[in-house]
């Protein structure tokens, strides 16, 4: 008899139904009986050496230590691992603020050198190399693949920028645009375009009142860093809401006076000595970076013959700073246009207030 989950099986029906004689079944099926075995045992051996190489600084296992212990390929090694055995949790990072810059680092490595395709098959096996479930892990590659603002990123880059942290090193924790530039303006467009958050309540703000605080902003603003002009302003006006007052400094702030000739040739000269160090050429020109970069886009678009833009043109444009769009995507989605041409009209789209138009 031949024991099938444990329901007895006479071998004549088994050699009639596969129609091969009785000793080569019973050869056959002791082969595979065997492999089973052996699976089974490397399954407890991989579980066992994964939990052994646990690492709770980094919350996951070492699984080149189990692979050349195993001695057999990386995926295989996670396929066979059973978490019913496994004495350590699946790490729960929802959101992906929670992730650290080595894990997303991390992730995105293992996909790519293992995976030539991401398909829903790869999340079980990135959950167990990652020590994450599986449905983070998908969430956090997809942001890094095709990044986007949150509404939990762009809350937690606000507390950072309060706490005086500088953009390079909010680009080195959340490693998820390629540029830094990408992560900045994602993050702006992203407050000028969130309608979740309650508005503040609008007042009447007297001639005299604006002048205080205009003075307020010119003496303790500093570029992206809105708190200490906060501070001052509230000990000013103990009366008004310090919604209503953040959004008079913002108001102050977001105006751009018209770019004149002297300030090209002062930023043209700069630039020269220093390269585009925006963050400096601002300090020297007591302007904001964005704004000396502006300046010098403008006179490089000044040297360059002008270009005409057709009304479809222009509407793709105003969907690309809608959508959070960089100049160089924009140029290739337009396919007609410079990403410099980009650049330089996206800025006169916004700074006129007509990219809604669309």
């Amino acid at each position: 008899m031949y024991q099938k989950d444990n329901i007895p099986v006479p071998w004549i029906d088994m050699t009639k139904r596969f129609k091969i004689s009785q000793e080569s079944m019973e050869q056959a099926l002791a082969e595979d009986d065997a492999r089973l075995q052996k699976k089974i045992e490397q399954s407890i051996r991989v579980t066992q050496l994964a939990d052994q190489s646990y690492n709770e600084e980094h919350g996951r296992c070492d699984w080149d230590s189990v692979v050349r212990d195993m001695d057999i390929p990386l995926v295989e090694c996670l396929r066979l691992f059973d978490p019913l055995l496994s004495t350590v949790s699946a790490r729960s990072l929802p959101n992906i603020t929670d992730w650290s810059a080595d894990d997303l680092s991390t992730l995105k490595s293992f996909v790519s050198e293992h995976f030539s395709a991401v398909t829903a098959d790869v999340w079980p096996l990135a959950g167990v190399y990652m020590n994450v479930e599986q449905k983070d892990c998908s969430m956090a590659h997809s942001m890094c693949s095709f990044p986007q603002m949150s509404a939990v990123l762009h809350e937690a880059i606000t507390q950072h920028r309060n706490a005086n942290m500088e953009w390079k090193d909010i680009f080195e924790k959340y490693p998820i645009f390629s540029r830094i530039g990408g992560l900045r303006n994602a993050y702006y467009q992203f407050k000028e375009f969130d309608d979740s958050k309650p508005k503040a309540i609008l007042i009447e703000w007297t001639d005299e009142e604006i002048r205080r605080i205009q003075e307020l902003v010119q003496t303790y603003y500093k570029p992206g860093n809105k708190r200490e002009v906060l501070i001052q302003a509230q000990k000013a006006f103990p009366d008004i809401s310090q919604e209503s007052i953040l959004g008079k400094i913002k108001q102050i702030t977001s105006k751009v006076p018209g770019i004149t000739s002297d300030d090209i040739d002062r930023v043209k000269k700069l630039v020269y000595a220093y390269g585009k160090d925006w963050a400096r050429i601002g300090q020297e020109i007591n302007d904001t970076p964005r704004r000396a970069e502006r300046i010098w886009t403008q006179h490089r678009e000044q040297q360059k013959a002008p270009q005409t833009w057709s009304e479809d043109e222009l509407n793709t444009l105003r969907r690309c700073i809608h959508d959070g769009v960089e100049m160089t995507e924009a140029s290739r989605l337009i396919g007609t246009k410079t990403r410099d041409a980009c650049n330089a009209t996206m800025l006169l789209l916004k700074g006129t207030g007509k990219q809604h138009n669309y």
